[in-house]
């Protein structure tokens, strides 16, 4: 086996460990340290009990940090709680309102939809290329328009921590690469032959 092989088969066993362990650790849920949050939940439950719902509340606000992936987002919305129970409306719509831009960036949204797009562009260049030659063939574009998609996607899914689309789009770079590499090393034969017949007849 050539170097070049064994290169793309450790290459291909490492993207496969790490896709596979980053998959398992976004579908375990976070766990609180639960003396904490057992405490925390006492206060709350002694301060309704006791007819003090702001305590009470604000006790529940502090457990639901604990278990919070994104303390700031969990944060901004407990702050908007409290801004909302000292009748400061303005100042709760506002940590809303910074909450979502959290949850859903115009960044990562733009990422998402560039990467559908490529994915897109590159069926309507197979087909475009189809149409011209009146059979049926994938151009060259076709492969440097799936490998765009797919990172991109695949940067989206991971900001998403949506393990399915990550294994969906992990592996799919690698086999487009290959099929450039097929196409290259084609070519590459056809230009030596082509030279060969050439140095030949003269």
């Amino acid at each position: 086996m050539r170097w070049s092989r064994r290169a793309l088969c450790v290459v291909l066993t490492a993207l496969f460990l790490t896709t596979t362990a980053a998959t398992v650790s976004l579908c375990e849920p976070d766990v609180p340290a639960e003396g904490e949050f057992e405490r925390l939940l006492a206060q709350a439950g002694a301060a309704h009990r006791a007819g003090r719902p702001a305590e009470a509340r604000a006790r529940l606000r502090d457990a639901a940090r604990l278990v919070s992936e994104d303390e700031r987002f969990h944060g901004l919305l407990a702050d908007a709680g409290d801004e909302y129970d000292q009748g400061r409306l303005r100042a709760s719509r506002r940590r809303l309102k910074t909450a979502t831009r959290i949850v859903n960036p115009w960044l990562w949204l733009g990422v998402g939809f560039v990467g559908q797009i490529f994915f897109t562009l590159r069926f309507l260049v197979q087909w475009l290329a189809s149409e011209r030659k009146q059979a049926s063939v994938v151009p060259i574009a076709f492969w440097y328009f799936s490998i765009l998609g797919s990172l991109l996607l695949l940067s989206y899914a991971i900001w998403r921590q949506d393990p399915i689309i990550i294994l969906g789009q992990s592996f799919n770079s690698l086999i487009y690469v290959r099929n450039l590499m097929f196409i290259y090393r084609a070519r590459r034969r056809e230009g030596a032959a082509a030279e060969e017949s050439e140095g030949s007849g003269s």
